[in-house]
C-alpha cells in the first residue's frame, strides 16, 4: 500500500531567518556582539511553536532556488530579520528590518536603544521586539471541540475544629507571647544585646506614618564613599599631573642667507593629545553618575551620593589650581638656558622681556582636560583632539652651534613665576 502526503495539506509554518547583525562602524571591540544577539535569538526563540528558524545557508538555498518556496505547506510566510548596530560611548543603538522574502516587501523596522554596560537588558528588549513582530505571522492553532466539558476537580469542606483543637491553638498563642515577653526582658538586662530597630514607623494613626530622620550635617562626609574617593583622588591627580602625550620632535633650522646672513631660524613641531589610559580608568574604575559625548568632547559626572569632596578639592578645582601650560627650553651643550617658549593663553606674559635669554610667549596650546566644581558634582571635560603646534625662534649661528638639548614640561600656571622670573 502506498501513502502520498500533500504538502498543501499541511499546516502552515513561519520560517525567520536569522543573520548575524553588522558592526555598522567595524568596531573590533564589540565585533562580538554581531553574533552574539543572533546566538540569543536562536535560543529564546526555539522554543515558540510554529516557528522554524533558518540560517544565511538556508537564505542562500532559497535565493538560488525560488521553487522551494512551493514546496513548503500553504500559507507559510518567509520572514528575513536584518540587524544593524553601533556604539557612540556606552550606547548600543540596533535597528531591525523585517523583509517579506516572497516579494521583498518591508513588514516592519523597530529600534532599541540600551546600555553597552548591560547587554543582557538589551537581549531582552531585542527579543521582545523580534516575538511581537513575527506574533502577527505565526499560524493558529487550531484546537479540537471538546464532547465533554472539564473535570473539575471538588473542594472538600473544612471540617469544624473540635474543642481540643481549638484550646491546643490558644495554647500554642500562650506560648508565643511568654516567648516574646522573656525576649523583651533580656533585652532590657542585656542579655540578648541591643535590640533591633526598623526603620519602618508604624501608623500613629489611621491616615498618617512617621519616620524619623537623622539629620546629618550636608557636608558631612560618608564613610561609605571612602574607598570611592581615594579611588577618584587617584584618577585626578594622574589627571591633573600627566593628562598629556608628548611627541616632540628634533628642531629644524631656516637659513635665508638674502635676508640675513647671521640669523637661522629654529622651527619646533609638538603634537599634543590626551593619554589613553585615562578615560578608560575613569569609566572603568569610578562610579560616574554622567557620562557624554559630542564629537571628540567627552564629559563625565561624579556626584556627592559617591563621593566626598573635601573643601581643599573644591577650592582648587574652582581656582584652577590643576591647569598646566607646556614651557619649553633650550639648553647649551653646558645644560645652560639659552631659550624659553612659554605657551600661555594669560595675556600678562606677552609683556615680559629678558635680556639674558631668548623669551617668547605664544598660544598655540589649549587644555584639553577642563574641570567645574557644581554644588553637588564634578564634571570633568575630554577633548580627545591632536594640537599640531609649531614654534619659532630666530638664533644667531653661533647659538645654533651651541644647542644641546631641548626639553618641553608641564608647568602649573600657579608655579610659572618661580621657574620664569630668575631667567627675565
Amino acid at each position: 500500500m502506498v501513502i502520498t502526503l500533500n504538502v498543501l495539506s499541511a499546516s502552515p509554518k513561519l520560517y525567520l531567518y536569522l543573520l548575524p547583525f553588522e558592526n555598522i562602524n567595524d568596531e573590533k571591540v564589540i565585533a562580538w556582539l554581531g553574533a552574539g544577539f543572533t546566538d540569543m535569538l536562536t535560543k529564546e526563540l526555539s522554543s515558540m511553536e510554529g516557528l522554524f528558524l533558518r540560517n544565511r545557508d538556508d537564505l542562500e538555498n532559497i535565493m538560488n532556488n525560488r521553487s522551494l518556496l512551493l514546496k513548503q505547506p500553504r500559507d507559510s510566510r518567509n520572514i528575513l530579520a536584518l540587524g544593524k548596530y553601533s556604539r557612540k560611548m556606552d550606547e548600543i543603538t540596533i535597528d531591525m528590518q523585517f523583509i517579506d522574502i516572497a516579494n521583498w516587501n518591508e513588514l516592519d523596522k523597530r529600534e532599541v536603544v540600551g546600555s553597552y554596560n548591560n547587554v543582557p537588558q538589551l537581549n531582552n528588549e531585542l527579543s521582545e521586539i523580534v516575538k511581537t513582530v513575527s506574533m502577527p505571522y505565526l499560524p493558529i492553532k487550531k484546537t479540537a471541540k471538546k464532547i465533554y466539558p472539564d473535570f473539575t476537580k471538588p473542594q472538600a469542606s473544612a471540617i469544624p475544629k473540635t474543642f481540643g483543637e481549638r484550646g491546643a491553638v490558644i495554647t500554642s498563642s500562650i506560648d508565643d507571647a511568654i516567648a516574646e515577653l522573656e525576649k523583651s526582658m533580656d533585652f532590657v538586662i542585656g542579655a540578648r544585646g541591643e535590640p533591633v530597630t526598623s526603620t519602618v514607623k508604624k501608623p500613629i494613626a489611621d491616615d498618617e506614618w512617621v519616620v524619623d530622620i537623622d539629620n546629618r550635617p550636608f557636608n558631612e562626609p560618608l564613610p561609605e564613599n571612602t574607598h570611592n574617593t581615594a579611588l577618584l583622588n587617584q584618577v585626578l591627580d594622574n589627571l591633573m599631573d600627566k593628562p598629556y602625550e608628548v611627541y616632540l620632535n628634533k628642531p629644524t633650522y631656516e637659513y635665508d642667507k638674502e635676508k640675513d646672513e647671521n640669523t637661522i631660524t629654529v622651527n619646533l613641531h609638538v603634537e599634543y593629545g590626551i593619554k589613553g589610559d585615562i578615560m578608560n580608568d575613569m569609566l572603568t574604575s569610578l562610579p560616574y553618575s554622567g557620562l557624554k559625548q559630542d564629537g571628540s568632547l567627552t564629559i563625565v559626572h561624579f556626584d556627592r551620593d559617591n563621593f566626598n569632596f573635601n573643601s581643599e578639592f573644591q577650592r582648587n578645582v574652582s581656582i584652577g589650581n590643576y591647569r598646566a601650560v607646556p614651557l619649553i627650553r633650550f639648553y647649551d651643550k653646558d645644560d645652560v638656558v639659552m631659550a624659553i617658549i612659554l605657551d600661555t593663553p594669560e595675556s600678562r606674559w606677552y609683556s615680559l622681556t629678558s635680556n639674558k635669554i631668548h623669551f617668547i610667549p605664544i598660544h598655540q596650546f589649549s587644555p584639553l582636560v577642563d574641570f567645574t566644581m557644581g554644588g553637588w558634582s564634578l564634571q570633568v571635560a575630554l577633548e580627545d583632539v591632536d594640537i599640531k603646534a609649531n614654534y619659532k625662534l630666530k638664533m644667531s649661528i653661533e647659538e645654533v652651534d651651541r644647542i644641546g638639548r631641548v626639553s618641553l614640561k608641564f608647568i602649573p600656571e600657579a608655579e610659572l613665576g618661580a621657574v620664569i622670573f630668575p631667567f627675565l
